[in-house]
């Protein structure tokens, strides 16, 4: 009677967790991340004016046509350096997370995006030493800008969802626009079309690419023209 009984239990035990782990399996695949969109080409549109990328064409220009110079860096070494630190690290880190399913390549959740702020920051600050080190002055100046921007969009965006788009098209050209002058000014126009791609898609309001642009041209030109002496 007794191991009928405990026969009884060890089944009653096994069908709950059978249950159970049935019922989790099916939470699992109607879990959707999301995908802001539906066609590919405008996902690699997205993908081609993200920070990672625009922070490569920058890092090219400062390293190769600096009339800073590269400090103790051949100019090739400091642009090596500034793909892995401002680009490779920060973007694996989304590429990791998307493959495992954990967030869209886009970012498209807001409370997903504070890990990597984090990760970008801790990756712009040892920019910033290690191009302080080796006195590669416009790197170290650009390292500063970017990890000040970042910090700044990591806390508004706890609140508010700002373009890291915008941001990322704006930084860039501003620090251009400083150091190189008004031959730069013309290539701001390329906010236009990411502004109408973020716009179309849903990522974002007006409002927060407006707000993107606003503060990346303000820490960026304040930043550059205090440490360059710029006047």
């Amino acid at each position: 009677m007794k191991i009928n009984k405990i026969k009884s239990k060890v089944r009653r035990i096994k069908d709950n967790v059978h249950f159970k782990i049935e019922s989790n399996i099916k939470k699992v695949k109607t879990v959707k991340f999301k995908k802001p969109y539906g066609d590919n080409r405008l996902i690699f549109l997205s993908i081609l004016t993200s920070a990672p990328i625009t922070s490569i064409i920058l890092a090219f220009f400062f390293c190769f046509y600096s009339p800073y110079g590269t400090g103790n860096l051949n100019q090739l070494s400091a642009f090596l350096l500034s793909g892995v630190l401002f680009s490779l690290l920060p973007g694996t880190a989304i590429l990791y997370f998307s493959k495992k399913g954990r967030v869209d390549i886009e970012l498209s959740e807001q409370k997903s995006r504070t890990k990597f702020y984090v990760i970008a920051i801790a990756s712009e600050i040892i920019a910033a030493i290690t191009f302080y080190v080796f006195q590669t002055k416009l790197m170290f100046v650009t390292a500063i800008a970017y990890a000040i921007v970042t910090l700044l969009m990591m806390i508004i965006n706890f609140k508010w969802k700002i373009s890291a788009h915008a941001s990322g098209i704006t930084g860039p050209l501003t620090a251009m626009y400083v150091v190189y002058g008004n031959i730069v000014f013309p290539f701001f126009v390329l906010l236009i079309p990411v502004y109408t791609l973020r716009y179309k898609v849903k990522a974002h309001t007006i409002w927060q690419l407006i707000g993107g642009t606003v503060l990346a041209f303000t820490i960026t030109y304040l930043v550059f023209t205090s440490m360059l002496g710029i006047q």
